[in-house]
């Protein structure tokens, strides 16, 4: 078996594996960015998130309130049904014997 390399998913270094033997031969650490962000722009980031999680929440109520007006229809149409049948007296396990 070769050598073959690997991302570790923890730190995201690149190992390099020696598959004979299965010892770890080399590696190279992650490069991250370390580019700066600005005041102004993590702001703007932060009123971006902002405005994502209000949308996402009126979509949520949006639809809550829709589902509530379904279900509320459905039971007035089965409440409807219900009055218009007779009342019968619910059979029992007991009556059965």
């Amino acid at each position: 078996m070769a050598s073959f390399s690997l991302t570790c998913p923890h730190c995201r270094a690149l190992l390099e594996v020696d598959g004979d033997r299965q010892v770890i031969v080399g590696s190279q650490p992650h490069e991250a960015s370390h580019a700066q962000a600005s005041l102004e722009g993590r702001l703007q980031a932060l009123s971006d998130e902002r405005a994502a999680a209000r949308a996402k929440m009126d979509e949520a109520m949006r639809a809550e309130k829709a589902g509530a007006a379904v279900r509320e229809e459905k039971f007035k149409k089965l409440l409807e049904v219900a009055k218009s049948e007779p009342v019968t007296k619910p059979v029992r396990d007991v009556d059965l014997d």
